[in-house]
């Protein structure tokens, strides 16, 4: 035998899941800025992050210059996969 459901029952579980958040409910944070708690230029770790990656740039750079794009391509593919990271993660 087949379970027959509750018309009312049916109906109930029906209108729970299509109801919709009413305007008066949400409320716009305090902070214009504050949404889900993210500071504007990212997380409180971001700055150092990408000041590792200025240096890197910087370095690889002067590597380049110095010795020549073979002596830089390991700090180029460190700051690939840093980009990558930083991409991906941030």
């Amino acid at each position: 035998m087949s379970h027959r459901e509750d018309p009312a029952e049916r109906f109930e579980r029906y209108r729970q899941s299509r109801q919709l958040i009413q305007g008066r409910d949400l409320a716009p944070p305090s902070d214009p800025i504050d949404y889900a708690g993210r500071y504007a230029a990212g997380g409180p770790g971001d700055l150092p992050y990408f000041a590792a990656l200025a240096a890197l740039v910087v370095l690889s750079t002067l590597v380049w210059a110095i010795w020549g794009m073979g002596a830089a391509s390991p700090l180029i593919l460190i700051l690939g996969i840093a980009l990558l990271a930083a991409w991906v993660l941030l």
